[in-house]
């Protein structure tokens, strides 16, 4: 009778017993994960639910040997404790036969003096129960503050993930992270002259890696006061105009484009930007400097080592604009002839020298988005397009702010990058997706002002 509820030893046992496998990349996470979800009932917060969920996720890259030189197969899948090993892996040979990879090897030397580097918080991952009812005390007392808007909902999610990555290279190396994902959601009314009654919601959301990057209190009194403005508006005039984004907008334009500075991208005939070249052409603004560096204390994406088994370090990939680097991973390192430099970390930008309220005025118009509907990014052309959801309208020519909503906003880094404005002021971003296993990360100016940016009323 198959063998049911094998283990990880068990799996690389037959990994490294079947002749076809070339070599082999196994990750096990084991997730502990808090959520509560939060209503008002009967004027005070009440929990909706609350769940106490653990899961278990084993992944496996295997390499398979092809009967053509210098080709392999490849293939990832999640695996089962619940079906029998033996027809997982012959499943997942027979996908990986049919694919048709340039060969590449794993690292041959394990490496030494592996960094330590903080990726959880010691109070969750102590009692992640106790600080989830020390969180909702908190959310239970600024909801029940004095506001214009009405609180409708709210979620908390706290969780710890271990994980433990092992290689046919005979590396073993174990992790843990923390992560928190919060979001408060307000509305608010008012009566028309005609006597009817107009609502609208905001929804606020909040990642972080650690308690101190949590500001809850200013989560939701920014979506209570943002709701209660969010019907006071207009829409914005068709025309050309300087945009102030926040940090959360330049974290996801520059993470995505930054993957024009990978090796991956030269080796498909994806856009490349090569060594020596501007990251933003005709740059006369703020020049941009750009470190990929996976040991800053609870980034998203820190972490001491490659799922490929190297050493991660600090890496500047762009020096004033100047491109100075190429993240190169062993694979395509393997492929182009080169060696493998850092590919994982956070983005860290360094800052301008302009205050916010600088910003603000650095035109006779600036529009400050406070939120997009969702905002649509392409990594490949830098383009980037958005309904607003809400924002500020700086007129510096009355000296009157209004708040404005709706019409489309569309630009290009490679454009509106050009005269880049940043600020003094910086600020960590994180977001985790249940996409990617790993995090996006960033250190650096909380605001940027661009130019010329295309809207459309």
């Amino acid at each position: 009778m198959a063998k049911l509820n094998w283990t990880l030893d068990d799996l690389k046992f037959q990994l490294n017993s079947n002749p076809l496998i070339k070599g082999w990349v196994i990750t096990e996470e084991n997730v502990h994960r808090r959520e509560r979800y939060f209503l008002l009932e009967k004027n005070r917060v009440a929990t909706d639910q609350d769940r106490n969920v653990r899961a278990r996720i084993i992944s496996v890259k295997l390499f398979v040997h092809l009967k053509k030189p210098g080709r392999q197969g490849e293939i990832s899948k999640k695996f089962f404790t619940s079906i029998p090993l033996k027809d997982q892996i012959d499943s997942a040979i027979e996908a990986a036969i049919q694919t048709d990879h340039q060969a590449w090897e794993l690292p041959k030397e394990l490496p030494k003096n592996i960094p330590l580097v903080l990726t959880t918080d010691p109070d969750m991952a102590e009692d992640l129960d106790g600080v989830s009812d020390q969180l909702t005390s908190r959310i239970a007392a600024t909801v029940l503050k004095a506001r214009k808007s009405v609180f409708n909902s709210a979620e908390l999610f706290l969780s710890i993930h271990d994980r433990q990555l092992h290689l046919s290279n005979g590396l073993t190396h174990r992790t843990s992270q923390s992560r928190i994902y919060t979001e408060a959601a307000f509305s608010f009314s008012k009566a028309l002259p005609s006597g009817k009654v107009v609502s609208d919601e905001y929804l606020n959301s909040h990642w972080a890696g650690h308690l101190n990057q949590l500001p809850i209190e200013e989560i939701f009194d920014q979506a209570a006061d943002r709701a209660e403005h969010s019907l006071d508006v207009t829409k914005p005039v068709t025309g050309q105009y300087s945009v102030i984004i926040d940090s959360e907008v330049i974290s996801t334009l520059l993470n995505g484009y930054v993957s024009q500075l990978w090796a991956s991208n030269a080796y498909h005939g994806l856009p490349f930007i090569q060594r020596n070249q501007d990251f933003i052409p005709e740059a006369r603004g703020d020049l941009l400097t750009i470190i990929l560096d996976p040991s800053l204390p609870f980034g998203a994406d820190t972490t001491a080592l490659s799922n490929q088994g190297l050493l991660q370090m600090p890496l500047k990939l762009v020096d004033q604009n100047r491109v100075i680097e190429t993240a190169t991973d062993k694979q395509f390192g393997d492929y182009l002839g080169n060696a493998p430099t850092t590919v994982r970390g956070n983005l860290v930008i360094q800052p301008g020298k302009l205050s916010h309220q600088e910003l603000t005025q650095a035109a006779p118009q600036v529009i400050e988005i406070l939120q997009f509907s969702g905002l649509f990014a392409d990594p490949n052309t830098g383009t980037f397009s958005s309904e607003i959801r809400l924002a500020k309208l700086h007129d510096n020519q009355t000296g009157k702010t209004t708040y404005i909503k709706g019409g489309s906003l569309s630009g290009s880094i490679r454009e509106n990058f050009r005269g880049l404005k940043l600020s003094n002021s910086v600020t960590q971003q994180s977001h985790f997706s249940t996409e990617q296993p790993q995090g996006q990360g960033y250190f650096g100016p909380e605001f940027a002002l661009i130019s010329d940016v295309s809207i459309v009323g």
